[in-house]
Parts: C-alpha cells; structure tokens; sequence
C-alpha cells in the first residue's frame, strides 16, 4: 500500500510525496486519515520561526480518521472504527500509530470535529491551572484554543469567566460559550476590569502566543494569584518581573510539556466530546485537501478576519 504524505522541505513551501506504508507493529493500527487539523505550531515552522523541526519534515499532529488495519496483538480496535489520533504524520493518507494513542470518536460526531491533541491540550490546560469552585477565571486569547478553554470553563462553577481578546467577533463567540465577562484591551482597560474584580482574577490564562498577551494577563490577576502560560511562543518573551514579584504570583506552564502522560487528556475529551461540552461547529472554519495544503497554510498564516481553526481532509 502507497500513499501521499505533505513535506515542509523548506520555508513557505510544501512537497507532496508517495511513499509505501511500513508493516505494522503487534500494538499498531493504520489509521487512513479523514482530516488533520492546522495547529498554529506548525503555521510556525510554515513561517520559518526557529521551532523543534527540521527541514524536510512532515508535519501534522491533530489526525483523526478511520483504522483500516490492527496489529496482531491489537485488542482495543478493529478495522472500521473512528479514532483520534495522538501523533503524526497527520497531513498524509495513512498514518500509523500505536494503539494507545488513540481513542474512538464519539457517535455521531463529525470526523473533521474530532481534533483529538488539541482537545487533549485544553483540557490538560484547565486541569493544569486547577480552578476551584467559585474562583474568578480569564482566559486571554479568544481563538481556536483559547474557545476551548472557554467551553470547558464554562462546566466549572465559576463566580466569573471572562475572555479577553482584539476581536469583537471572537468576544461575542465566547459569550456565547459561557464567557459572562469580556476585555477587548484596545478600547479598555485591563487595570479597570481587574479593579472591577476587587483587585484581579483568581486564575488567569494567557492563551495568545503573544508578548501583548502575557503583559494584559499579568495586569488581570490579582495579588497572589496564579497566572497561567498555556501558548506556545516561539520567540522570547520579555517579563515584567517587578509585577510578577510585587504581586507574588504562581506562574505556572500549562502546556502539554506539563503533562505526565497526554494520553488520560485525550481520553477524558473524547468524552467532553461527545457529552457536548466542546462545540465545533463554529470553531473548524475552513477545509482544505491534501493536494491544496500549500493554500490552506497560506491563508491559514495570514490571520485573516473569518478564519479559527482550518483542517486538512485527504
């Protein structure tokens, strides 16, 4: 069996290559993948910031698909069965993976909605920043991740959630999932809202990427608080560690670095999955096949107004 698989072999430039699938292992399944999403981690190498990667390398690592093939010692899938995928390559036509690093779709829910790392991701960052009942909760950043983060909050029994990000449309998505208190930082005050909060939130997470995004967290929670670095950045970000000191903050990373074993957070949002707590819907806005890759990261870098999250579909 052959099939396509998308190379990065250089800056801004994707390679399409057949290759032979490799035999299965006894754990392993072949998974042919119905749909990857775009991570902004990849639109970084995309862009040529100095990442993990190097050139040529196939990326994608937010597959979802259906097991075509089980290794003999497989017991936890047959062919047919949809799966979330924990690994890669994801933008390619089969992919193969050891067993326990997927976890099954729910019924009825659309395989491009089925994003399982990033939805791992969210809910290890929720667990991560440790909310308790009752807390007051900001979520800085309102895109793709930053929504999820919204949804799964939203569950908790919180006195107050607020997102905070220069999107008006982005705002309005968040309320509608929950958020009941929203900061866009170009016409409005971090400072004012924190006051408003008897002097900051009790958690605040920085979902951005951005230096901007660290600097309005830091001005969001409220002394002794935890404040929470759950993006990627790709280039160093400077601190204001005389807020950071004078507050007495917790600083904690909330990324999957932090995490012991990713495979539990998969587990646990393949279930919020199917009990609804992530919607979807309006979050995966555009698809692109695999032969139309080299778009798709074009416009996908280019942060244009209507696009969130974007899949690949084979």
């Amino acid at each position: 069996m052959r099939g396509r698989v998308a190379y990065l072999v250089e800056k801004g430039k994707f390679e399409l290559r057949e290759e032979e699938v490799r035999p299965l292992g006894d754990r392993e399944i072949l998974v042919k993948v119905e749909a990857c999403g775009i991570c902004t981690g990849d639109i970084y190498v995309f862009l040529g910031y100095p990442v993990w990667y190097r050139l040529p390398a196939a990326l994608g690592h937010e597959p979802a698909g259906v097991v075509v093939e089980v290794g003999a010692k497989v017991t936890r899938f047959k062919p047919g069965d949809r799966v979330a995928v924990l690994g890669g390559p994801g933008y390619a036509d089969y992919l193969i993976v050891e067993e326990s690093f997927a976890e099954p779709v729910p019924p009825g829910v659309p395989i491009e909605h089925a994003l399982g790392e990033p939805l791992a991701c969210a809910v290890n960052g929720v667990r991560l920043a440790e909310p308790k009942f009752g807390d007051t909760v900001a979520v800085v950043g309102a895109g793709f991740m930053g929504l999820l983060l919204v949804q799964a909050l939203s569950r908790m029994s919180l006195d107050k959630l607020a997102a905070v990000d220069v999107k008006d449309e982005r705002l309005e998505l968040a309320a509608e999932f929950g958020a009941d208190a929203l900061l866009n930082p170009e016409r409005e005050s971090p400072e004012k809202l924190a006051a408003e909060m008897n002097g900051g939130f009790d958690v605040v997470i920085e979902a951005t990427g951005s230096p901007k995004g660290v600097e309005v967290a830091t001005k969001l929670v409220r002394r002794k608080g935890r404040l929470c670095i759950f993006s990627f950045h790709p280039l160093p970000v400077p601190v204001d560690l005389a807020a950071w000191d004078s507050k007495g903050l917790e600083v904690v990373m909330t990324n999957p670095n932090r995490a012991d074993d990713m495979r539990p957070n998969l587990r646990l949002a393949m279930r919020m999955l199917g009990r609804g707590v992530f919607k979807m819907d309006k979050l995966v806005t555009h698809k692109w096949s695999l032969s139309e890759i080299q778009s798709g990261f074009e416009y996908a870098s280019k942060k244009p107004k209507d696009y969130i999250k974007g899949v690949v579909i084979p």
